[in-house]
């Protein structure tokens, strides 16, 4: 399970046999919560599965496809914001991947579910049956978000095609994970740089930094914003989500950051009951460090320490010290910017494959 399923499967069984293996599934698996037949009854599968598309839980409906389909069809919204949805018959014969496969994780819960009722698994990406990697895949396995999910179907067709496909990434480490992981696919290339010269096939591009694309090489690239940015978070009292939102975007735009590289919010520990704050790393799927003003303290960090602060919470700052310890680094990529009643730092966390 991953942070686009919520951590949580959801198990739709219209009748009692088909409700025995949902039972089973949910003594295997504490992440399972298996609905019974009754409770789906009267109008209960429709409202709970809008239950479950809204709380991003994957969902397996043992059913007909054609429930299954006629169910979710009202509330699909689009492949970066749909759960996982599969459908399994009531016998566990056969197990299909039905819709988000790539992002929403569908088709690894598919081949999980198969491997635990001892079922075949039918996936239908072509990507998949043709045993080659997909931007969503790729995203996955790098930690990143895809920026422009219209051109996924352009990038995965050139690889469908076999035609040259280019990641780049100026961060050598995580360059070198995806050569490791991609190396086979014999059109791949990779690369720390743009190509000087107008050129041919796919690009995969990989950075947290708001750069250009070059103008001829924008139809074919697909931008990816991998999850290494930590924001440090200093607030008063009362902010609202919005506040908080907007102060963060804002910071790091001027600094020339994708806000979709955002891993890890950190503040101070008085805050952590900070609605707020805590509000905004839930929406959008961020970690949340807190740490004590002691901790803040021992850290160094570029900013003159501010009065106000050290008189308020005990440490001379937060947001920068905090996103220094966070990330595990000693030097931050976005001094501290106060606006309104926030201010925010951010330190790049290095990767690790």
């Amino acid at each position: 399970m991953n942070k686009t399923t919520g951590n949580r499967l959801t198990v739709f069984p219209v009748t009692e046999a088909g409700y025995l293996l949902a039972k089973r599934l949910e003594r295997g698996y504490e992440w399972v919560r298996a609905y019974s037949p009754g409770e789906l009854k009267g109008g209960g599968l429709k409202r709970l599965a809008a239950k479950a598309f809204k709380e991003k839980s994957a969902i397996l409906f043992i059913s007909a496809s054609g429930i299954a389909v006629r169910t979710i069809a009202p509330l699909i919204k689009g492949k970066d914001k749909d759960p996982a949805v599969m459908v399994m018959d009531e016998k566990g014969r056969f197990v299909v991947s039905l819709l988000s496969g790539h992002l929403g994780g569908a088709n690894a819960l598919t081949k999980k579910m198969a491997a635990f009722f001892k079922s075949t698994p039918v996936i239908t990406t072509a990507t998949d049956i043709n045993n080659l990697p997909c931007v969503e895949e790729i995203a996955k396995r790098l930690s990143c978000a895809v920026e422009d999910h219209k051109k996924i179907k352009a990038i995965n067709s050139a690889i469908l095609k076999g035609a040259a496909v280019t990641v780049i990434d100026r961060n050598k480490d995580r360059l070198a994970a995806a050569r490791k992981r991609y190396a086979r696919i014999k059109n791949f290339r990779f690369s720390l740089k743009f190509p000087a010269k107008p050129s041919d096939g796919a690009f995969i591009f990989i950075s947290s930094v708001l750069e250009e694309v070059p103008e001829n090489l924008k139809d074919n690239t697909i931008t990816l914003r991998p999850g290494e940015l930590v924001v440090g978070i200093g607030c008063r009292s009362g902010v609202s989500v919005k506040e908080v939102g907007e102060a963060v975007n804002e910071a790091l735009r001027s600094a020339m950051l994708s806000p979709l590289s955002i891993k890890k919010i950190a503040t101070i520990d008085i805050k952590k009951d900070e609605k707020g704050l805590v509000g905004f790393a839930k929406k959008i799927g961020a970690g949340l460090g807190f740490f004590s003003a002691d901790e803040l303290c021992k850290i160094k960090f570029p900013s003159k320490k501010s009065k106000f602060v050290l008189k308020t919470t005990g440490a001379g700052g937060v947001s920068e010290p905090a996103a220094l310890i966070s990330a595990g680094v000693r030097k931050v990529c976005l001094k501290k910017k106060k606006l309104g009643r926030v201010t925010v730092a951010a330190a790049r966390e290095p990767f690790t494959s």
